[in-house]
C-alpha cells in the first residue's frame, strides 16, 4: 500500500486544488448550509473545467492538453478575483473561511479517508479487465490522446465516441494534470466517485435536516447532532448499502440445504452464508427463479466493487450536486422567472445528460415535482409557473448540451408496453427496506399536506417537501419498468433489463438520501413514544441488513483482502499476455497523436482489443456488440469486421493495400489475440507491402506502414 500512496496523494492534491477554484461561488450559493457546501466545490470545479474543455475542444479553440487546461485554470482564477472584488465579496468570503475552516478540514479529511480506503480495496483486484472495463478505460485513454474533442472512438477509427463520455472526460482531465499513469488513474477514479458520493450525500442530507430544524426553530445542539446523524446514515446507505436480498437468500439457502427445514445453528447458517454470491442481489428478478423476463437492478456499492467506470456510476456525485442546487435555489417567490435557478438547472442537467442520459429525465422529473410543491398556492398559477420554468430549463439544457449533441446520435428505438412484470415479493426484497423506512413519513406528509381535506402546503417545511419529492420519484422509478420500457438492441429475454437498471439505480440513490432525514424527523412527527421506539428498532434492523452486503461483496471480489497487488490496472497483462504487455508499454511511450493501429476484432466482454483500450489508439473495429449499439445497427461494424479479416488473411495484396489506405492504418499489431482469431495468419505478408518492424517481443510484432 505504501508504494501506491504517492499516487493517491497526487490525485487527491489535484482534486483539492481544483476545488479551491470554486470556493467563492460555492460559499455564495450555499451560504445557508452549515458547511457552506464545501464538498460541492470539487464537483463544480471538475464539471466546469471539463465542460469548457469540451466546448473549446469541439470548436477547435483550445486543445485538450496540459497547457490548454492550465490556460483554462488561469481564466478561472481571474473570474474568482473579479467575483470576489465585485461588491467587496472578498470580505465575507474570508470571514466565512476563518469561521468554518474546521468544518472544511473535517470534510476534506473525510473525503481523503474514503478515497484512500477504496483505493486500498481496489489494490487487491486492480485488473482493468472483464465486464465494461476495456470500454471505460479506452474512453479515458482516447481522451488523454485526443488533441481536440470529442474523443476519437478507439474501436471505430475515423469516428468520435457515440456514447455518454463526459464522466470519462472528467477523469481524463484529473489524470492528465495529476501526472498519474492512466492504469493507476482508472482505479483512483473509482475511489473518487465512491468518496465524492459519500461526502456529498452526507453534506446534502445533513444540511436538509439542519435547515428543517431552523425552519421549525428547534436548532439546539442535540438537533445539530441529529442532522449530522441523518447525513451519515444516508451516506452509508447510498455508498456502502445493499438491500434485503442477502438475508432472504441466506435463509432460503439454509432451508434448501437442510431438506426444506430451516436450521438455526451456527453450522447451518455458516454453510448458507458461504454459499451466498453477492451479484445475485443485482440479478434477482427473472433470474431466481429463471424466466424469460430477466432484469438488472444494480446499486452504487456493486458498481464500486466491480469497478466499471460507467456513466451511471460516474454521475452519482453530479446528480447529488444537482439535488443540492435544486434544494438551495428553489424558493417560493412572486417572480415568475428565477434565472439563477433556470440557467443553473439547465446547465447541471446538461452535464447529467452528457454523463448518463437517463439522469436528465429522472432529475428533470424531481425538479418538476419539487418545483410544483414549492410554488403550490391552490391556483393554476403554480402549475403554469412550473411548466413555463420547466420549458425554459429544457431550452438551456439543449443549449448547454449542444457541444456534445452535435456529434452524438441517440440510440433508443422507441417505447414499448411492458409485457413482463416483477413479482411483488421480489420488488419488496429489493426495495422493501426503503419502503418500510419511508412509507410512514410519506403518509404523514400527505396527511399534513391535506389537513382536514384542505390543501395546506404551509403545514410542511421545505425540507419535508424535498424529501417527499425524492421518495415519490424513487417509487415511480421502481414502477415505470412494470409499465413501459425503452426498446434497445438487447434480446427479448432482456427487453426491459436496461430500462429497469437505469431507473432503479437512481431510485436506490433517492431512497438512500431520504432515509437518513426520515429517521430524524420522526421525533417531531410522532407523539407516541411506543410507536417511535418500534420504528427506531425497525429502522436499525433494516439498516443493519442493508449494511451487511459489503461483507459479501468485498470479501468475494477482493479475495478476503489477503493479496495486495497495487493500483496498476495493466499489470495483470504482464502475466496473461507478457509480449502484448511490453508492446502496449512501447506504444504508450513512443507513439504520439492517434494513428490507427490495426488489431483483431473481438467479441464484447473478452480480452480482445486490449491494445486500443490500453493505449487510446484507434483501431478499425473493436468490440462488435458495443459498436452495434453505438452505430445504430450491425451493418457498419460487420463490414469493418470483414475488412479487418481481409487485411490479416487475404493473399490479394492490392486489396489489402486499398483497405489500409481506406482506414488510414499506420501500424499493424500482430500478437496472441490475432493468432487466436486468424488461424492462418502469415505476418510476413505485411513486410511485402512495406511494413517495417518497429517492435518485437516473442510472438508479438508491430509493423509500421
Amino acid at each position: 500500500m505504501l508504494f501506491d500512496f504517492h499516487y493517491i496523494f497526487s490525485w487527491w492534491l489535484t482534486i483539492f486544488l481544483f476545488g479551491t477554484l470554486s470556493l467563492p461561488i460555492i460559499f455564495s450559493l450555499f451560504n445557508k448550509f452549515w458547511d457552506k457546501g464545501y464538498i460541492f466545490s470539487k464537483t463544480i470545479s471538475l464539471v466546469l473545467l471539463t465542460y469548457f474543455s469540451l466546448i473549446f475542444g469541439v470548436f477547435k479553440i483550445l486543445p485538450f492538453t496540459s497547457s490548454g487546461l492550465f490556460l483554462l485554470i488561469s481564466f478561472f482564477i481571474l473570474f474568482d478575483v473579479w467575483f470576489l472584488l465585485k461588491q467587496k465579496r472578498y470580505k465575507k468570503f474570508f470571514l466565512d473561511f476563518k469561521k468554518y475552516y474546521r468544518v472544511f478540514i473535517f470534510e476534506e479529511i473525510l473525503f481523503f479517508l474514503i478515497l484512500t480506503l477504496w483505493s486500498y480495496i481496489r489494490g487487491f483486484a486492480p485488473d482493468i479487465q472483464d465486464l465494461e472495463k476495456y470500454m471505460d478505460w479506452g474512453f479515458v485513454n482516447s481522451a488523454l490522446k485526443s488533441n481536440f474533442l470529442p474523443p476519437t472512438d478507439m474501436w471505430f477509427a475515423g469516428e468520435s465516441i457515440n456514447y455518454y463520455y463526459f464522466g470519462h472526460l472528467i477523469f481524463a482531465l484529473i489524470t492528465k494534470l495529476s501526472k498519474v499513469i492512466s492504469s493507476v488513474g482508472y482505479n483512483l477514479s473509482i475511489a473518487t466517485v465512491c468518496s465524492l458520493a459519500f461526502v456529498s450525500a452526507f453534506s446534502l442530507v445533513s444540511n436538509v435536516a439542519y435547515l428543517s430544524f431552523i425552519k421549525n426553530k428547534k436548532l439546539i445542539n442535540s438537533s445539530f447532532k441529529k442532522a449530522l446523524l441523518a447525513g451519515l446514515i444516508s451516506a452509508l446507505l447510498l455508498t456502502f448499502g445493499g438491500n434485503l436480498h442477502s438475508v432472504y437468500k441466506i435463509i432460503r439457502l439454509n432451508y434448501q440445504q437442510n431438506n426444506n427445514h430451516f436450521i438455526f445453528s451456527q453450522e447451518a447458517i455458516s454453510k448458507a452464508t458461504a454459499s451466498y454470491w453477492y451479484p445475485d442481489a443485482t440479478r434477482f428478478i427473472g433470474h431466481d427463479p429463471d424466466t424469460n423476463d430477466k432484469t438488472i437492478h444494480e446499486f452504487p456499492l456493486y458498481s464500486f466493487v466491480v469497478a466499471d467506470l460507467h456513466g451511471h456510476m460516474n454521475d452519482i456525485f453530479i446528480v447529488i450536486l444537482f439535488l443540492a442546487f435544486l434544494f438551495i435555489t428553489l424558493e417560493k417567490s412572486k417572480s415568475f422567472f428565477d434565472w439563477k435557478f433556470i440557467v443553473g438547472s439547465g446547465f447541471i442537467l446538461s452535464v447529467c445528460y452528457m454523463t448518463n442520459a437517463w439522469d436528465f429525465a429522472v432529475y428533470g422529473l424531481v425538479l418538476a415535482i419539487f418545483s410544483f410543491l414549492i410554488n403550490f398556492n391552490k391556483t393554476s398559477k403554480s402549475l403554469i409557473k412550473t411548466i413555463i420554468n420547466g420549458l425554459m430549463i429544457i431550452v438551456f439544457w439543449y443549449i448547454f448540451s449542444y457541444p456534445f449533441s452535435v456529434n452524438f446520435v441517440p440510440m433508443m428505438d422507441g417505447i414499448k408496453i411492458s409485457d413482463g412484470h416483477s413479482p411483488f415479493y421480489q420488488l419488496f426484497i429489493l426495495y422493501g427496506g426503503f419502503w418500510l423506512i419511508c412509507l410512514p413519513f410519506f403518509v404523514l406528509v400527505i396527511k399534513k399536506f391535506i389537513g382536514n381535506w384542505k390543501l395546506k402546503i404551509e403545514n410542511l417545511c421545505k425540507s419535508d417537501l424535498f424529501i417527499f419529492s425524492l421518495i415519490l420519484i424513487a417509487s415511480l422509478l421502481v414502477l415505470i419498468p412494470e409499465l413501459i420500457y425503452i426498446k434497445d438492441i438487447y434480446i427479448y429475454e432482456y427487453r426491459r433489463a436496461n430500462t429497469m437498471f437505469k431507473l432503479v439505480y437512481q431510485a436506490f440513490i433517492l431512497y438512500s438520501l431520504a432515509s437518513g432525514y426520515v429517521l430524524i424527523r420522526f421525533s417531531s412527527l410522532f407523539k407516541s413514544k411506543i410507536f417511535k421506539y418500534f420504528y427506531y428498532f425497525g429502522f436499525l434492523s433494516i439498516f443493519c441488513i442493508h449494511m451487511i452486503y459489503p461483507y459479501f461483496a468485498i470479501k468475494s471480489y477482493y479475495g478476503n483482502l489477503k493479496d495486495y497487488k497495487g493500483l496498476d490496472g495493466l499489470k495483470y497483462l504482464e502475466t496473461l499476455y507478457p509480449d502484448n504487455y511490453q508492446a502496449i508499454l512501447w506504444l504508450n511511450k513512443n507513439i504520439s497523436g492517434q494513428p490507427v493501429v490495426l488489431e483483431a476484432v473481438g467479441d464484447s466482454y473478452t480480452t480482445f482489443n486490449q491494445v486500443s483500450s490500453a493505449t487510446g489508439l484507434p483501431t478499425v473495429q473493436g468490440w462488435i456488440v458495443h459498436e452495434w449499439l453505438w452505430r445504430g445497427g450491425y451493418d457498419a461494424p460487420a463490414a469493418r469486421q470483414k475488412d479487418v479479416e481481409t487485411i490479416y488473411l487475404s493473399t490479394n495484396l492490392d486489396k489489402v493495400k486499398d483497405l489500409i489506405s481506406k482506414y488510414h492504418i499506420e501500424y499493424i499489431f500482430v500478437g496472441a489475440k490475432e493468432y487466436e482469431k486468424y488461424e492462418n495468419l502469415n505476418p510476413k505478408r505485411f513486410e511485402e507491402i512495406g511494413g517495417e518492424i518497429v517492435f518485437q517481443s516473442g510472438q508479438t510484432t508491430i509493423y509500421r506502414l
